[in-house]
């Protein structure tokens, strides 16, 4: 089958679309002649590939732009072309001016873009098939069973686990590593026109092989902390056939993915730990929860290697009022959501700050954020944060500029950029001023084995994409 891309403000979209197209002539003005162009390129092809090859075209059900066109032309150009495709493959947006609709971001609905799919093959008899954040099998088992479409896409999921529709029809739905909707792929085209995958290490060397090979000698090895990157470090180590046992303090696996859990549009990360730790366990790795690594508890096992994976610790400065009582820390609000209240200071406008004072925002609360900084969130992704911004401009008032110097009951009294005091009003203030490694660990533990990594967080405050990269290539060194 060819696919015949006429979505996404790409060339055949551009005549499709009054945003784009303002000819006056045969190809401009009227929607027959704006599918003009689409209709010779479909007969076009045809004559190419003869009667009996299947040719699909993807448009965009609707462009969701001031300027572009609506579902109800988005039907009338499925019409248009119908007679000279075999399925009609419907999308949304286009990359100018909707990149976070055609490609749904975390702030999206999964499958926000269902409906149009639904509507258009309603006034069709070809086959239709959406796309759009589809990372559920049950969602999208349903969208077939219902009649909204005859075919599923996936995109960004097949990155995120190729094995996606394999583990569906074997029936490891709980194996699936589910795609974050976090923007690291398309970014890192951007930036390296390279592609990278947050919770897929194997993504973009596919060079280097797709498939762990089996270690030619097999050793004992310890990992230490159960975030994503020891997590993964773990499922490498152990599926290369090593024996491993990873160490974590706590009594459930995560890091600081535990926080997300309480952020709706963030749980897949939540989530994410425990599917790691699922196939780190059906590969063989040892997790032992409530125990704390240390010198003893490690030397006790006379590890070959060790891979120190003990992330972060919450960054909070000696700042008057810091430790009051109306003060959440960021990676202890899933625990203290009771304590918040309705107008909330979130103190640092990193990544993390700037999610949690969206998610707030959505919950109703009036949410100030407060900045040193002039800009908001330099640590997201240059595909992530527009959007991101986008949602902070909805849902927060932004202070950039204002230093903090104290807390109060009544919020947080700062110096503003001329250098006058001034108070930032809130009755709870959520603590997001980053995370510094835990050194004091990795110093403990550093001499407990011959072979020594140090990954993620606790080599240096990073990324999850990075801790599950250095945890996976860890593993690959042993």
């Amino acid at each position: 089958m060819v696919m015949i891309h006429g979505g996404h403000g790409w060339l055949i979209n551009q005549f499709l679309s009054p945003l784009f197209n303002h000819r006056t002539d045969e190809y401009g003005g009227s929607l027959e002649n704006r599918t003009r162009f689409a209709v010779e390129v479909l007969k076009s092809v045809r004559a190419a590939v003869g009667p009996f090859f299947p040719i699909e075209f993807r448009m965009s059900g609707a462009e969701f732009a001031e300027g572009g066109y609506g579902l109800d032309e988005g039907v009338k150009i499925a019409q248009a072309i119908e007679p000279y495709a075999d399925l009609i493959h419907v999308s949304a947006g286009t990359y100018q001016k909707t990149f976070g609709i055609t490609h749904p971001s975390m702030f999206e609905d999964h499958g926000r873009n269902v409906y149009l799919a639904a509507e258009i093959k309603k006034h069709v008899s070809k086959p239709v098939a959406t796309i759009g954040g589809l990372t559920d099998p049950a969602m999208m088992e349903e969208i077939i069973a219902s009649g909204k479409a005859d075919v599923v896409y996936m995109a960004r999921q097949l990155l995120a686990d190729p094995e996606t529709p394999r583990k569906i029809e074997e029936g490891r739905d709980e194996e699936i590593v589910h795609c974050l909707r976090c923007f690291t792929c398309m970014a890192e085209r951007a930036a390296t026109s390279t592609r990278r995958c947050t919770v897929n290490p194997l993504i973009g060397r596919e060079l280097d092989g797709t498939e762990v090979q089996p270690a030619p000698v097999k050793k004992k090895v310890v990992v230490v902390g159960g975030g994503p990157g020891g997590l993964y470090a773990a499922y490498t180590v152990a599926s290369r056939g090593h024996r491993v046992i990873l160490m974590e303090k706590e009594g459930e696996v995560g890091g600081i993915l535990k926080s997300e859990q309480a952020i709706p549009f963030k749980r897949e990360m939540y989530q994410l730990a425990h599917t790691y730790e699922l196939l780190a366990r059906k590969a063989g790795a040892e997790i032992r929860l409530n125990t704390e690594a240390t010198p003893e508890t490690v030397e006790a096992e006379k590890p070959d290697a060790l891979i120190i994976a003990a992330g972060s610790r919450p960054l909070v400065p000696p700042i008057k009022g810091l430790d009051g009582d109306n003060v959440v820390i960021v990676n202890n609000y899933y625990r203290e959501k009771d304590k918040v209240g309705d107008h909330v200071v979130v103190f640092g406008g990193g990544l993390a700050g700037c999610e949690c004072a969206i998610h707030l925002g959505r919950e109703g609360k009036k949410v100030e954020i407060v900045e040193m900084r002039p800009t908001l969130a330099p640590d997201a992704n240059v595909r992530h944060r527009p959007l991101l911004l986008a949602e902070i401009a909805k849902t927060a008032r932004v202070h950039t500029g204002y230093k903090g110097v104290e807390v109060t009951k009544e919020g947080i009294l700062c110096t503003d950029p001329s250098g006058a005091q001034v108070l930032v009003p809130g009755d709870t203030v959520i603590c997001a001023l980053g995370q510094r490694s835990r050194t004091d660990v990795v110093d403990a533990l550093r001499d407990c084995a011959p072979f020594v990594r140090v990954i993620g967080d606790a080599a240096k405050v990073s990324t999850i994409t990075n801790a599950v990269y250095w945890g996976h290539w860890a593993g690959m060194d042993i």
